[in-house]
């Protein structure tokens, strides 16, 4: 999928132990990794605690450094508050070119906003619990558990909550994207849908490619073309007969 992220931009990846799964971390890297290089790797939580036991083999393997966020500070909102702060020092030291954020938390909404007023770029790792305000405060959302169950080969992917196919935006896409015959290219098409769709991943529809995804669609039509970096594919709304 394309991104908006320079090939290898510098990440932070600041992960919500207390509201993400330790299963998703293999999933959160993998997707992190392609949107550029993680610099600061952090996980917040508390580690004293049983509920941590599975981020703990974690922490080595993925070389994370663990933010222990002690008794006395627990509470709601205590580890929540401790990220936003170290995602604002590491905003201000202008070292870094896009945040990762691990959690479906909206308490994040306001943080990834504000990292976008400045221009920095947001990627959101969670659940389809997630609110819809906090996936569009980001760039790109990416619903972990959709990958997991896409991977898995089932079809939970295809019925999800969040997962209903927008044909209409990917219309809309074509359409204002469309020359005079009406074709569009499809790399630019995924660009714009992006932008309008922080959480569009054809994976999260049970399809690997943009381009399975549209020849899915009844309504588009695929074509291979020539263009000036080699061969690429169009699209265009069928005419109406």
């Amino acid at each position: 999928m394309p991104t908006d992220a320079t090939p290898r931009a510098r990440l932070a990846l600041l992960i919500d132990a207390d509201n993400v799964r330790a299963a998703f971390l293999p999933i959160i890297i993998r997707e992190a990794s392609a949107l550029g290089t993680i610099t600061v790797k952090r996980v917040y939580g508390h580690f004293a605690s049983t509920a941590m036991n599975a981020w703990q083999p974690l922490v080595h393997e993925y070389a994370l450094t663990p933010v222990h966020i002690p008794p006395a500070a627990t509470g709601k909102n205590a580890t929540d508050m401790k990220l936003a702060i170290e995602a604002m020092d590491l905003l201000h030291r202008g070292q870094i070119e896009g945040f990762c954020i691990a959690s479906s938390d909206s308490d994040f909404t306001t943080l990834a906003s504000r990292i976008r007023e400045d221009g920095v770029s947001v990627y959101g790792f969670g659940e389809q619990k997630a609110s819809t305000a906090y996936v569009r405060s980001c760039d790109r959302f990416f619903y972990c558990d959709l990958l997991i169950s896409e991977e898995k080969g089932g079809g939970e992917a295809k019925t999800a909550k969040h997962a209903r196919l927008p044909v209409d935006d990917i219309l809309a896409a074509i359409d204002d994207l469309s020359g005079e015959e009406g074709w569009a290219r499809l790399g630019e098409v995924g660009q714009i849908l992006n932008k309008r769709r922080p959480d569009f991943d054809p994976r999260n529809y049970g399809f690997k490619k943009l381009s399975s995804l549209v020849e899915s669609l009844k309504s588009v039509e695929v074509r291979n073309a020539n263009g000036a970096g080699g061969r690429m594919i169009e699209v265009r709304v069928k005419p109406k007969r």
